[in-house]
């Protein structure tokens, strides 16, 4: 080997080395946030909050020791959208609240839609806000109960096109009920208990036009506050944890602890955020942590399906259920758009919520006494109706219940005026847990009935003791839950290029450096790559003439194993070859290696800022904007498709530029890789993967994205032309292309 290929060699080896150091510091400095080594600023420490309480810890007949709430999320309140959204949003405050009278209201984030006409482009609406507002002004929700009933918070679409905290666009401040943008820690004392709800701000501390904001996280200074919070909580009957968006799509830093040590100390955690997804993939969004012991339960939203989920804490223990609104009482379309004004609630079917026996598929047995319902002497349901109640039938395991349901249910005054009380429609009747303490699950059905012949039917599966009764609902949402795509995202980045790196570019180019004449070279592969296309041909030959079973399957398995050499060895050769082939190799390693070291693109990331706090940059390990990172996950998945993009070009570009003859015998009928369709086939998938995100992010961000664009803008370009060239200019391959 020459002086001159070892020094191509070994520059290029270390031209690799140095940009994966810098890409290393790079990464070190856009997750810096979330484990600041810098001195906070210190909050002052809050005991935690010790009462005396009483409660009768036999569940009985007794009304006492509930406490209920209900959660609402995505309401996305839209100026263009004249389904959903608002009109669900006011039915709810005006049927779903008054019909429950809960305790306290939550509502989860998304509060407006924050997109334009065209649902492209996405920026603050102020008409959206000061409907949202109007909307809550024709309630006493906000002054309710000292202001502790009706809290909301921010979730993407309302910090969409917001820089801070502190900027005007941030109407959240002006129009929303808590203000507060950074969440909130409420409180509430009951003679039997203190339930605490600690509300987080997962939105980004810049917030960037769509679509670069649809992951969340809390940075060293939010988990700092949140500690603070939750420490304050400690000593809770129960703590409930709330964030618009699912743990799932979160990147928690730290401060002290790490997430999951804080997260010991809550029983659920509410989020909303994903609405039902689509396919049902998404229709139980939910999942029990058993290391951490708490339950993660996201709603589907309110824009669209109307769904509000109401829940009870009966004597320290949680049970809930989902409710629809009557979707085919409320009129639709709203043809007022931010001017609905409803005049009465519409009729609601009743809601029925057993709390004793507890659904066995949501225990939490290091949060719950659940020895209270082996030890309890009646089933215990709450059942809500705008009507008076007809009738209410409990049945267990298909039979009716000897003894009839009973209400013991009573309306409790909590704040001065006359609307201020909580309902408790508590329904009761005697039994024997003993009876069903035989380790077998069982089903306890209520059913329902108001004056008006609405009809709601509950079921209830229930086991006496503490073993949970699996959910099963991994297809419907339940491994979304238990995923960490910030991990999943950044491992799957990483493999992907280091492989692509070292597999497509590094290796084969060392390789091609060292061999001495590489034309002869290439003539031996390629005899060897005859044969091994004639073996399998008369493997195939063999086995179609086989006369026993046993026969043919093993050598349809010879076979595919000779094929899977024969495509291996065929891919490395054209890689190989590319590496002799300039204009081809080394815009492939330079955007190889600019996916490492440079921003995928860079552009107006929110164009509400002012001057060059609009501008960012967009790397693979987060976003640079305004001198600061911010350790988005969204500039993962970016990164992700690029490489997937790069990665598939350079395992395409090799074979087609390389002569069919170099594989295959020479034959009139071209191999599969090189027919129209397959042609045709990778320009979509370079339009589709590549050049729509492209245009759609010139769009949002300004064209400057594409002059900018290392990762995105100038990858389509040059794929584009490197696909006309190879496949539609170049009939003859570049078999006499000379080495570089």
């Amino acid at each position: 080997m020459s002086r001159h290929r070892i020094a191509n060699t070994v520059g290029l080896v270390l031209a690799t080395l140095v940009c994966w150091l810098y890409g290393l510091h790079l990464y070190r400095a856009a997750n810096r946030p979330l484990y600041s080594d810098v001195k906070l600023p210190s909050i002052e420490p809050v005991s935690p909050h010790s009462t005396e309480h009483t409660m009768d810890p036999v569940l009985s007949d007794s009304n006492d020791g509930i406490l209920t709430f209900v959660h609402a999320s995505d309401l996305h309140i839209s100026k263009y959208v004249a389904t959903g959204g608002l009109v669900h949003f006011q039915h709810f405050l005006h049927t779903a609240v008054p019909l429950v009278s809960p305790r306290l209201v939550v509502v989860t984030g998304d509060l407006t839609d924050g997109k334009d006409k065209q649902k492209l482009i996405s920026q603050q609406q102020l008409d959206e806000w000061q409907a949202y507002k109007r909307a809550l002004s024709q309630t006493d929700y906000v002054q309710r109960f000292n202001g502790t009933f009706y809290r909301d918070q921010r979730g993407n679409h309302d910090c969409f096109n917001v820089f801070s905290q502190a900027s005007s666009e941030n109407y959240f401040g002006m129009y929303s009920a808590v203000g507060d943008s950074s969440g909130y820690m409420l409180r509430i004392d009951e003679p039997f208990g203190t339930y605490s709800f600690v509300a987080s701000d997962g939105c980004p501390r810049h917030g960037f036009a769509r679509p670069l904001n649809f992951f969340g996280y809390l940075d060293a200074r939010d988990m700092q506050l949140l500690e603070s919070r939750l420490e304050e909580a400690r000593g809770s009957s129960h703590v409930f944890m709330l964030n618009h968006y699912p743990v799932s799509t979160m990147v928690y830093g730290k401060y002290r602890k790490e997430f999951g040590e804080l997260v010991r100390q809550v029983s659920v955690f509410l989020c909303g955020h994903l609405h039902e997804l689509v396919g049902g993939i998404g229709a139980q969004l939910q999942a029990y942590k058993a290391r951490e012991g708490y339950w993660e339960l996201e709603i589907g939203d309110m824009k669209e399906h109307a769904v509000y989920r109401v829940y009870a804490v009966d004597h320290d223990i949680v049970s809930f259920v989902d409710v629809r609104l009557p979707l085919p009482q409320i009129p639709m379309p709203n043809p007022e758009l931010l001017d609905v004004r409803v005049e009465a609630p519409v009729p609601h079917p009743p809601v029925v919520l057993v709390t004793n026996p507890k659904d066995a598929r949501y225990l939490l047995p290091k949060h719950e006494p659940l020895e209270r319902i082996r030890e309890s002497t009646f089933i215990r349901m709450l059942v809500w109706t705008d009507q008076p109640v007809a009738s209410v039938q409990v049945l267990i395991d298909g039979q009716v219940h000897p003894h009839p349901a009973v209400f013991r249910g009573t309306e409790r005054q909590v704040g001065s005026s006359a609307n201020e009380t909580v309902k408790t429609p508590l329904w009761v009747a005697p039994w024997d847990p003993e009876l069903y303490n035989d380790g077998n699950v069982h089903e306890l059905q209520v059913v329902a009935t108001d004056a008006a012949g609405k009809t709601t039917t509950s079921r209830t599966p229930f086991v006496i003791g503490q073993t949970l009764v699996p959910l099963q609902n991994d297809a419907r949402g339940g491994w979304i839950m238990q995923q960490s795509f910030s991990s999943m995202f950044q491992t799957s980045a990483c493999v992907s290029y280091i492989l692509m790196t070292l597999c497509l570019l590094v290796v084969p180019r060392v390789y091609f450096a060292t061999l001495p004449n590489f034309s002869s070279w290439l003539s031996e592969r390629s005899v060897l790559h005859h044969k091994d296309m004639a073996y399998i041909r008369h493997l195939y030959t063999l086995c179609c003439n086989a006369d026993s079973v046993v026969a043919k399957v093993k050598l349809g398995l010879a076979m595919l194993a000779a094929r899977a050499k024969f495509l291996v060895w065929t891919q490395f050769t054209a890689q190989v070859y590319l590496a002799s082939v300039p204009w081809l190799f080394w815009p492939g390693y330079f955007f190889a290696m600019g996916m490492c070291i440079l921003p995928l693109f860079t552009g107006r990331l929110i164009p509400s800022a002012q001057g060059s706090d609009a501008v960012g940059s967009v790397y693979a390990y987060g976003i640079y904007i305004s001198h600061e990172w911010s350790p988005l996950l969204d500039s993962w998945t970016y990164a992700l498709a690029s490489i997937v993009s790069l990665a598939v070009l350079l395992v395409y570009l090799p074979v087609a530029v390389a002569s069919p003859s170099m594989f295959y015998a020479p034959r009139a009928k071209r191999p599969w890789y090189r027919t129209v369709t397959v042609r045709v086939l990778v320009v979509l998938f370079v339009l589709v993967y590549l050049g729509a995100p492209t245009l759609m992010t010139a769009y949002t961000y300004g064209w400057v994205s594409i002059v900018f664009g290392y990762g995105r803008g100038w990858l389509f370009i040059v794929s584009c032309l490197a696909l006309y060239v190879v496949d539609w200019r170049m009939p003859v391959s570049l078999s006499n292309t000379t080495a570089a």
